[in-house]
């Protein structure tokens, strides 16, 4: 029971030392922000002030509600005041996450403006994408504070800045800030006054910008001919039989080439064939190096119930293939091609 009341009392302690650590940085965040004035924010990573304020809130939710789970009480009156308690603390954690989540839920990067000499100017870069459309900040830092000293938006959501689509050139103390946006093109400018008092770290390099190419159109596949599929379905059965030489048929003789046959599967189409069964000394290893020959002869591999299948959609070429020593002691196979009309060119 002690060490039960040592582990709460711990507790506590932790959830009060974290409500203090972020009560101070909410207080820190607010009074950075409002001793600047307009157009200041406090700038942690990608976070600026509202979104770090919506963290901190939700981190001060998540340390109530483990303080509030670590209420124990025995009365009845307690109890039901401590269930109405975690449920309430844990619709803030839901609540607050939703805030996080939508403070946060812009793509957002920040990128350091650099000149056309390849030197930093000091200036960050701020952007942030709204759906169909993004706005591109640029930052003067002092600290984690920064102050907005002009802003440049994207109708088409692009972010140039982050892509290196910028251009930053130095006239008179005065910095001109040219941005093009990768997909409308569109140039805006801007000038910021160019940062003294510190030493230019240059021989930077940002990234080279690269308008999207548009996607090649697709070009159709000539149609195969029947006879173009035909010439490569007894090329692929020559294959075979040379895979398993000594094979014989099911009449015991040696397996000789024989030549597909053809049947009408629709309107001025057709569709060829080409039968099999034979067997070798040991079947099992005549089946796998009939499948090594057309799997070096470039076939797409498939599965059906116990049968192998090999096809290229390109001559619509399909082989078929069982092992069936279990039942007669031969391996059956068939090849065939697509229904295909006689009169399409040879690819």
């Amino acid at each position: 029971m002690a060490d039960a009341r040592r582990v709460a009392v711990g507790i506590r302690v932790l959830t009060a030392v974290v409500a203090v650590l972020v009560a101070a940085a909410m207080i820190a965040v607010a009074a950075a922000t409002s001793e600047e004035g307009e157009g200041t924010t406090v700038l942690v990573g990608t976070l600026d002030s509202p979104q770090i304020v919506a963290v901190l809130i939700l981190l001060g939710m998540i340390d109530l509600a483990v303080l509030v789970f670590s209420l124990r009480a025995t009365r009845v009156a307690a109890r039901v005041a401590v269930i109405v308690a975690r449920v309430a603390a844990t619709g803030a954690v839901l609540v607050a996450g939703a805030g996080v989540f939508l403070a946060t839920f812009p793509t957002t990067i920040v990128s350091p403006l650099i000149d056309d000499d390849g030197c930093d100017t000091v200036y960050l870069v701020r952007e942030e994408n709204h759906w169909l459309s993004s706005s591109s900040s640029l930052y003067r830092m002092d600290g984690l504070v920064a102050t907005s000293v002009a802003s440049i938006s994207n109708a088409d959501g692009g972010m140039p800045f982050h892509e290196g689509a910028y251009g930053v050139s130095d006239e008179n103390g005065t910095l001109r800030v040219s941005a093009a946006s990768a997909g409308s093109g569109v140039v805006e400018t801007v000038t910021v006054p160019e940062l003294t008092g510190h030493v230019p770290e240059c021989g930077l390099k940002r990234p080279t910008y690269q308008a999207d190419r548009p996607s090649p159109t697709p070009t159709a596949p000539a149609p195969v001919s029947m006879e173009r599929a035909e010439a490569e379905l007894e090329r692929m059965y020559a294959a075979t039989l040379a895979a398993v030489p000594g094979a014989v048929g099911t009449d015991g003789r040696a397996v000789a080439s024989s030549a597909p046959t053809r049947t009408t599967c629709d309107r001025g189409a057709a569709q060829s064939a080409l039968t099999f069964a034979f067997a070798t000394e040991d079947n099992a290893a005549s089946l796998e190096k009939i499948l090594a020959t057309w799997d070096a002869a470039g076939y797409e591999v498939d599965r059906a119930i116990q049968t192998d299948i090999r096809f290229d959609p390109i001559t619509t070429v399909t082989l078929r293939i069982a092992d069936r020593s279990t039942i007669d002691g031969t391996i059956h196979g068939t090849i065939t091609s697509g229904c295909l009309s006689k009169q399409e060119d040879i690819r």
